[in-house]
């Protein structure tokens, strides 16, 4: 309600107006290991209401947002699906790598995908199984992200584990 609230009269939320010229997108964090079907309906809401508040926010002059959700790290595969029939782009997407179907059409429609090796590799998969450079190396539009820096700091390993990704992207 605050950021209708705030697009109609920037002066009722005078803060919020200012910090608003510097938001591009939202997220969606949340635990996907947990089996949860309401998932893909929070994904559908956010992105109902995101269309239009961007449509009120275009009117009126002001920048609009992109959903940038969370998908495809843990848990079941019906999240990945919402966040391509939904997401400009996702955070994530490990479990991409067993839907080749669902990685194809990630892959024809160049939706983007922020992946992080580091937190990943504490949380759910080992590095060397991560599958950012599988995933470049088809055409997949990737990016790397950091996540959660203050928690998945830089050590040795990851500056060994950067350096190898970076030869092997480069020998592409």
């Amino acid at each position: 309600m605050p950021l209708f609230e705030v697009t109609n009269n920037p002066n009722s939320h005078p803060e919020l107006h200012v910090f608003l010229n510097y938001v591009t997108g939202f997220d969606s964090v949340d635990d996907e290991s947990k089996h949860e079907n309401p998932i893909n309906y929070y994904l559908y809401y956010m992105h109902a209401n995101m269309v239009i508040l961007n449509h009120f926010r275009k009117e009126r002059g002001f920048n609009t947002f992109v959903l940038r959700p969370h998908c495809g790290e843990a848990g079941n595969i019906q999240h990945l699906i919402g966040g391509f029939l939904l997401a400009e782009n996702i955070s994530h997407g490990l479990l991409l790598r067993k839907v080749p179907v669902l990685q194809y059409l990630y892959y024809l429609t160049q939706i983007g995908i922020a992946m992080s090796p580091l937190s990943n590799n504490s949380l759910f998969l080992n590095y060397h199984r991560n599958p950012l450079p599988e995933f470049a190396s088809r055409g997949l539009c990737v990016s790397l992200s950091t996540d959660d820096p203050l928690q998945f700091h830089f050590t040795k390993v990851e500056n060994l584990y950067f350096k190898k990704m970076e030869e092997n992207y480069i020998l592409m």
